[in-house]
């Protein structure tokens, strides 16, 4: 399967998981804490910006339309990245402990999101006004702390929910930097295929900024796995210490492939060889089998994970039917794209792959049907012995909750009709 295939799927599961999630989060009947009900709002609507990015830069920027291509994904991303920052505030840990702060956190921002989207329409898309330069460094630092903080709280290396909130923080940095991690030796060897990634080129300060951002997610991810192997010597391994090791792990292998890869091109991307030269096919498949899998199918799963292991939904009788189909459309969508992958690698009669693909689905429903029974059944509450010290209390009333909503789903339209102007206009974005 081409990378352009694999970023339209990516883009389907983001905006099922983003829609769906948003309609579970807004009909739950059952009590969840202020933090998680936000939290639960911000993951879906980054997955639906992300789908919306992965659906629009899986045509190509080899079409008439391209500017819109290209200006939509950046707005999206900026969304993206304003809501990675809020969320890494509120959770799993509230950085942000009283109404006032919470509402100072959004306006900062949002203040800065809108400098951010104003810079790339009226001055260049890769000035570093237009970029989110912390979007690496102030989640991942927030969320490496929590991590190290409640790891190791002396007294509780046993205790599941004070355990969990360590996991959910792991798993939120993997989300963000996975495809970063699996590039990390790169970057202590000088590697063109690290300090190539993500960049749009053409600005010195830009680049140097996002270089220490990509930097930075890598002294995050050494942080953490070195925890966990801390944690392994003491006989405390967890189910999150393997997706560490995993991720850290095919990093290793990834320097092998790429080894001395030069790249050229006018922006890195995320190394998924469309806009890039310089990869070889084996190079090419390596990357949509790692990194661009963790962008299109990874952080889906991860959210679904997230979202019911960690309470953020609640499901009950009211709400379990669409939990169930989002979850069973996650698990089908995916598992036709790995077949696909698989071809690609391996060539498959039509009719071989057609019953591999049935064969597949049916197991992958019935692992669906009992992963999700398991996920709803007992949803880790955070700390509740620790309520009122980590976890404060606050009250917000749904119409609250529903603003939020509604000034997502007014922005969102609108910057989409603002790349369309700029593609009118002939604007040149760099």
């Amino acid at each position: 399967m081409a990378v352009d295939g694999l970023l339209a799927v990516g883009g389907i599961l983001s905006l099922t998981l983003g829609i769906s999630g948003l309609i579970l989060a807004r009909n739950q009947k059952l009590e969840v804490i202020w933090n998680k009900r936000f939290a639960a709002q911000l993951l879906c609507w980054i997955f639906i910006s992300k789908g919306v990015a992965n659906s629009l830069r899986s045509v190509g920027y080899e079409t008439e339309l391209w500017r819109v291509i290209l200006y939509a994904g950046h707005f999206t991303d900026q969304i993206f990245g304003g809501l990675i920052m809020l969320l890494a505030l509120i959770f799993p840990v509230p950085i942000l402990r009283t109404r006032k702060q919470f509402k100072i956190g959004i306006g900062v921002v949002l203040v800065y999101s809108i400098i951010s989207l104003g810079a790339a329409v009226f001055i260049s898309i890769n000035t570093p006004l237009a970029s989110f330069l912390g979007l690496y460094l102030v989640p991942g630092f927030i969320w490496t702390l929590v991590y190290l903080k409640f790891r190791f709280m002396s007294g509780h290396e046993d205790n599941e929910e004070v355990q969990g909130v360590a996991d959910v923080a792991i798993l939120l940095l993997i989300l963000m930097i996975g495809h970063i991690l699996f590039r990390w030796v790169g970057m202590f060897t000088g590697s063109n295929y690290f300090y190539f990634m993500d960049l749009y080129g053409g600005n010195f300060l830009n680049d140097y900024m996002w270089s220490q951002g990509l930097a930075a997610a890598v002294i995050f991810g050494l942080v953490i796995v070195c925890g966990e192997v801390i944690q392994a010597t003491r006989g405390r391994v967890r189910a999150t210490s393997y997706v560490i090791f995993t991720y850290m792990s095919i990093g290793v292998l990834s320097h092998i492939v790429y080894g001395s890869v030069e790249l050229v091109g006018s922006g890195g991307g995320t190394l998924t060889g469309t806009e890039l030269k310089g990869l070889s096919a084996w190079q090419q498949i390596w990357t949509e089998i790692t990194a661009t899998l963790h962008f299109t199918m990874m952080r889906p799963i991860l959210g679904l994970y997230i979202f019911f292991r960690y309470g953020l939904i609640r499901i009950s009788e009211d709400n379990e039917q669409v939990g169930k189909t989002m979850a069973i459309v996650l698990i089908v969508v995916a598992t036709s794209a790995l077949l696909e992958i698989v071809q690609s690698l391996i060539p498959l009669t039509e009719m071989l792959s057609a019953g591999i693909l049935g064969v597949a689905i049916a197991f992958g429903i019935g692992w669906e049907e009992r992963s999700f029974q398991s996920l709803i059944s007992n949803p880790l509450r955070f700390p509740i012995r620790t309520k009122g010290t980590y976890f404060p209390e606050l009250e917000f009333d749904k119409n609250e909750y529903r603003q939020l909503d509604r000034a997502l789903t007014i922005m969102l339209p609108f910057l989409m009709f603002v790349a369309f102007l700029l593609h009118w206009s002939l604007v040149n974005p760099f």
